[in-house]
């Protein structure tokens, strides 16, 4: 006999289909207006869905960090669920390095990341997360949870940056001091990058490719740095019973 769970959609859900595939597993749903999370899956648990390129778009201009924020302050287990069958957007979204960094950077922020092909898939994981939360007894079998380090987010951007090649963690702070943050680096005019000391051509290129931002439309050499110097001196929510 199936398991039957109780799921909280987010009233944005209804669009997906996913809350009908949620059913159709057996689950109850119930849709409302949630605060944080597209989905209450346990009284402890939270489940955000974006599809690829909504993540490529989310990291891109900022939002990312402080929607999970919202989700890890609304419960003790948060869940990212990354629904595409390519990470990488299909080459409409951000370089390769800087999205597999942010996911990395997701999980340092205390936050599991799932991965799904599509809607149908996200809604297997969905009830699966749910069957497992609501269950009255974990499994013997299962190994205990064990705390991992959580990265500070102030430091979240610094990672990011310091995941594109070329740029290492120095570089990275310089170019943060210099404007501010992720999304102004990423939007910053590429005479601009080539005045940060560390960046010549070829590292605001990559910097530029990995952000989604324009190449260079013009190169000029590097007035005090050479390319391969990596570092220069100094609500409350709905609970499920």
């Amino acid at each position: 006999m199936a398991e039957t769970v109780r799921i909280i959609a987010d009233v944005q859900e209804r669009r997906s289909g996913i809350p009908k595939l949620l059913a159709e597993l057996g689950a109850e749903v119930e849709v409302l207006s949630l605060t944080a999370g597209d989905y209450v899956v346990g009284h402890d648990t939270l489940v955000e869905r974006k599809a690829v390129l909504d993540l490529h778009s989310a990291v891109r201009r900022g939002h990312l960090w402080a929607q999970l924020a919202k989700l890890k302050a609304g419960c003790p287990f948060p869940y990212l669920l990354v629904e595409g069958r390519s990470i990488d957007g299909r080459g409409r979204g951000l370089h390769p390095n800087s999205i597999r960094g942010a996911c990395l950077a997701v999980i340092d922020q205390g936050v599991a990341l799932l991965r799904s092909d599509d809607r149908a898939d996200s809604a297997r994981w969905i009830h699966r997360l749910a069957v497992r939360c609501q269950r009255e007894a974990s499994a013997p079998e299962l190994p205990p949870l064990v705390p991992r380090p959580v990265l500070a987010p102030e430091s979240v951007p610094e990672a990011m940056l310091a995941a594109v090649p070329g740029i290492s963690t120095v570089t990275a702070r310089a170019l943060l001091e210099r404007f501010g943050s992720l999304t102004a680096v990423a939007t910053a005019p590429p005479d601009a990058l080539l005045d940060v000391p560390g960046i010549g051509n070829e590292r605001a290129r990559a910097l530029l490719e990995a952000l989604g931002g324009a190449p260079p439309a013009a190169e000029r050499p590097s007035t005090q740095w050479s390319e391969g110097a990596d570092d220069e001196p100094a609500a409350k929510r709905p609970t499920i019973r």
